[in-house]
């Protein structure tokens, strides 16, 4: 089912990873977050022998935090059958992206923090400086946005290059209606904040193809996961269905407003008592019609869902891990059905990186310095 396209992708890039990628026709896009490279002073054979450690080349090498720091994110572009080079590097330990269908716009959001930086008495976390950046011609120039540094940026959704939101610590919602040169905070639903954890996240943002911003979070009190919608053009989200003991994994939504999840059974994990979180947790397929809630289907609990996609054809494609073994393997299942049935189907090790486009209906994967790709319709 698969066929192999290049035996060398990405391999020009240093250190090894292929990031984020998308592929259309025979070019390629991608956001990688990098690792500084460390190298070691040479030994001697007498050294070797006598069982003389390895010793960094330069001493910032040997500091976790130095190394931390030194954290990038790259953008880069090319062609399949040529190389492919950056087109934009900043310093970086967290990014997020959105790249417009014609690839013409690009959003990037970075976030880094100084980890040589003491603990600042009386405050929790180290401060985060955060950037906002937009390009219009793929990558090769680029506009910083006026953003304040403070305020992180987590998520991108957009549904166009001039209308969407960022998503925040906090957690906090933005939305633009002119490209990024406005933004309007919104507010959050009520009960997603944590007044203890200033960086506390939604379980889970989405943009349907209804362009409706769904945001789910755990309630712990009433054991449910509450699922908020937020149409286009709204101030303000409502609460459109709960999921009683799962966590929001993902959420599809097609243009008539039906709703899938993939959820998780039980709390969140790390909420959970140590001796309670090597349960069985299985992976759950929910449907929502704006009226009622359907369980469509339990997988076993070994295979882990992480990404649920509406096919090209209205199929439904879960993405996850088998962790049946030592070494768990990708796994996708497909439903032609509307959630009654799946095929189940082994993709094979772990690979380096892979995505799924929803608008061709291909899914691409690599292993080491291999691409491969399939139709999934």
């Amino acid at each position: 089912m698969w066929s192999k396209v290049s035996n060398e992708f990405m391999r020009e890039d240093k250190p090894y990873g292929v990031g984020d990628f998308r592929i259309y026709e025979k070019s390629v896009i991608t956001m990688k977050l990098t690792k500084p490279e460390t190298t070691y002073k040479p030994r001697t054979d007498e050294e070797i022998e006598a069982g003389v450690s390895l010793e960094y080349s330069e001493s910032w090498m040997a500091s976790p935090s130095e190394r931390a720091n030194r954290r990038s994110v790259r953008i880069l572009a090319g062609e399949l059958d040529s190389q492919i080079s950056s087109r934009f590097e900043e310093p970086a330990q967290q990014a997020d992206w959105w790249l417009s269908p014609n690839w013409d716009t690009i959003y990037l959001a970075t976030g880094w923090t100084d980890r040589t930086q003491e603990n600042i008495p009386g405050q929790r976390f180290l401060p985060q400086l955060t950037q906002l950046f937009k390009s219009t011609d793929q990558g090769q120039e680029w506009e910083k946005l006026r953003w304040p540094e403070d305020q992180n940026i987590t998520f991108l959704r957009f549904i166009d290059a001039q209308r969407g939101y960022l998503i925040g610590w906090g957690p906090r919602v933005w939305r633009t209606r002119d490209g990024g040169d406005h933004w309007d905070e919104l507010p959050v639903p009520e009960g997603s904040r944590n007044p203890e954890n200033p960086r506390q996240q939604f379980d889970l943002v989405a943009l349907g193809q209804d362009n409706v911003l769904r945001m789910a979070f755990y309630d712990h009190a009433a054991d449910v996961s509450r699922i908020h919608a937020l149409p286009w053009g709204e101030d303000t989200s409502e609460q459109a269905f709960t999921i009683p003991g799962h966590v929001v994994m993902d959420i599809a939504a097609n243009t008539e407003g039906n709703v899938y999840v993939l959820a998780t059974q039980g709390a969140p994990y790390f909420s959970l008592p140590s001796d309670e979180r090597d349960a069985p947790r299985p992976s759950v397929v929910w449907s929502w019609n704006e009226d009622t809630l359907h369980e469509l289907h339990e997988f076993p609990p070994e295979l882990k869902g992480y990404a649920l996609y509406l096919t090209p054809s209205d199929g439904l494609l879960f993405d996850g891990i088998d962790e049946s073994s030592l070494l768990s393997r990708n796994v996708t299942a497909v439903s032609y059905d509307g959630g009654a049935s799946w095929k189940i189907e082994d993709e094979g090790s772990s690979s380096q990186g892979a995505y799924y486009d929803v608008q061709t209906g291909t899914r691409w994967r690599v292993e080491g310095y291999s691409l491969y790709r399939r139709e999934i319709p």
